[in-house]
C-alpha cells in the first residue's frame, strides 16, 4: 500500500497556487456554499433520525456548515491532481480530519462546548475525530475530486463570469453577517446560562 501512496508526495509537491483569476476564486467561493448547505442538510436529516426529534445542526443560524464546503475546497485544491482514487482516500481522510478535529479544538476552546461528539465511537479522540468519520471523509474526498466538484465547476462556469462574481460577493456577505451575528448569539446564549448557574 505505500508504494501506491508514494506518488502522491511529488503531485502534493507540485500543486502550485497560481494566480487565480476573479472567475476562479467565486468558483471557488459558490462551490463550498453548494457543499455547506449540502453538508448541514445531511447532518440535519441525519441527527434528526438517529434522535427521532427535528435537530438543528451547525454553528451558524443559517441552514450552512461551512466545515464541509472548506474541506471538500482544500481537498480539491490540494489533490485534484492526484489520479489514484487510494491516494485521494487517504490524503484526504487525513485533511478531513486535520481540518475537523482544528476547528473542533477552535470552537471547545472559543465557546467551552462542542458541536459534534463521537464519543462512544471506537478510537474516538477527544469525541471529536475517529476512524469510522475519517473513513467517510476519504470516501468524500474521493467524490469531490472526481465527481462533485468537476460537475459543479462546469456548472457554476455556465452562468458566466459577472453572475459567479455577484453570486460569490453575495456569500461571502452572508457568511460574514451570519458568522458575526451567530457569535453574538452563542456568546449571549452562554452569558444567560451563566447567570442562570447552569455553566
Amino acid at each position: 500500500m505505500l508504494e501506491k501512496l508514494m506518488p502522491a508526495i511529488p503531485a502534493l509537491a507540485a500543486v502550485v497556487v497560481t494566480n487565480p483569476t476573479l472567475m476562479d476564486l467565486s468558483i471557488l467561493m459558490l462551490s463550498m456554499t453548494t457543499i455547506s448547505v449540502g453538508g448541514w442538510v445531511w447532518e440535519t436529516i441525519y441527527c434528526s433520525i438517529v434522535e427521532r426529534r427535528l435537530v438543528r445542526r451547525g454553528f451558524l443560524i443559517g441552514p450552512s456548515c461551512p466545515i464541509y464546503g472548506t474541506g471538500a475546497v482544500a481537498v480539491y485544491m490540494l489533490l485534484g491532481r492526484i489520479d489514484s482514487p487510494l491516494v485521494v482516500f487517504v490524503a484526504g481522510a487525513v485533511l478531513a480530519t486535520a481540518i475537523e478535529y482544528a476547528t473542533g479544538r477552535a470552537l471547545e476552546e472559543r465557546f467551552g462546548r462542542q458541536w459534534w461528539d463521537y464519543t462512544g465511537w471506537p478510537l474516538n479522540y477527544r469525541g471529536l475525530i475517529c476512524p469510522i468519520a475519517s473513513g467517510v471523509f476519504g470516501v468524500f474526498s474521493v467524490l469531490v475530486v472526481f465527481a462533485i466538484e468537476p460537475q459543479l465547476i462546469a456548472f457554476y462556469m455556465s452562468w458566466g463570469e459577472l453572475a459567479c462574481e455577484i453570486a460569490a460577493v453575495t456569500c461571502m456577505v452572508t457568511y460574514a453577517t451570519d458568522t458575526v451575528l451567530s457569535v453574538l448569539m452563542h456568546d449571549a446564549r452562554d452569558a444567560a446560562l451563566r447567570i442562570a448557574g447552569r455553566r
